[in-house]
């Protein structure tokens, strides 16, 4: 006698959600009347993101602000690869239904640094090399390289490092932000404020982004820095150079 084949199980990362548990059905953004993300195509908007995996569906949500994860019934229809997580992610051309919901505590939430080991193995750089290494550090991506830096010079911000809050600069600086909105400088080599200093710290920076459930836009962080700065908050750490740690 032939096995009954087991059905696949899909689960949806809710986000932002004042009320989880009325979820019946989850839409598509353009059901939703929302707008389409930037970057992305137009038909993004008609498709409801899943993945099977319940870790993958709870990063997305934590991304996303939430902290429920659902999980879904397609209805039939056809699963198909998600473009921009083709290993993790999937997607569905209409709206699916929720069979049920897990409200996750926020103390239990990923923090940012999880999320991108959960999501690493769909992290690449434009040319289609991996974002991280598999012992979880940053390797050095295609900007950084053009100005001289190496695999070894990104190993002090220390494994799983989320690329949203590194940032480069024109002149090849490239400055890594912590949670508590504190900029730390690293400088690509010859640069002409070295002046024969250090150009990357020597401490680590792999006590910042460890808050479950924090992981802030990269638009809202440099925001929220710059009205602190306009006001002159005396909270603001100065920037952290390379020679100075």
């Amino acid at each position: 006698m032939k096995k009954a084949r087991r059905r696949a199980r899909y689960w949806h990362g809710l986000g932002a959600c004042p009320t989880p548990f009325a979820v019946r059905l989850i839409e598509t953004a353009a059901m939703r009347g929302l707008p389409t993300r930037p970057n992305a195509p137009l038909e993004c908007r008609d498709y409801v993101y899943a993945s099977t995996s319940w870790e993958v569906a709870l990063a997305f949500s934590t991304l996303g602000g939430g902290q429920a994860v659902c999980e879904i019934n397609a209805n039939g229809l056809a699963a198909e690869a998600d473009p921009d997580f083709p290993n993790l992610g999937i997607r569905f051309h209409g709206p699916v239904k929720a069979l049920s919901v897990e409200l996750v505590d926020e103390s239990a939430l990923p923090n940012a640094r999880q999320i991108a080991e959960t999501l690493s193995g769909d992290y690449v750089w434009p040319d289609g090399t991996p974002r991280y290494a598999p012992d979880g550090y940053l390797l050095a991506p295609p900007f950084a390289r053009a100005w001289g830096y190496n695999d070894e010079d990104f190993r002090w911000l220390g494994r799983w490092y989320p690329l949203h809050f590194l940032l480069p600069s024109a002149d090849g600086i490239t400055v890594a932000i912590n949670e508590k909105f504190r900029a730390h400088q690293m400088y690509p080599p010859d640069h002409p404020d070295l002046a024969g200093r250090r150009r990357v710290p020597l401490g680590s920076l792999d006590d910042a982004w460890r808050q479950p459930g924090l992981y802030p836009a990269t638009t809202d962080l440099l925001k929220k820095i710059q009205v602190r700065i306009e006001r002159d908050d005396p909270d603001l750490e100065p920037i952290r150079r390379p020679w100075d740690w």
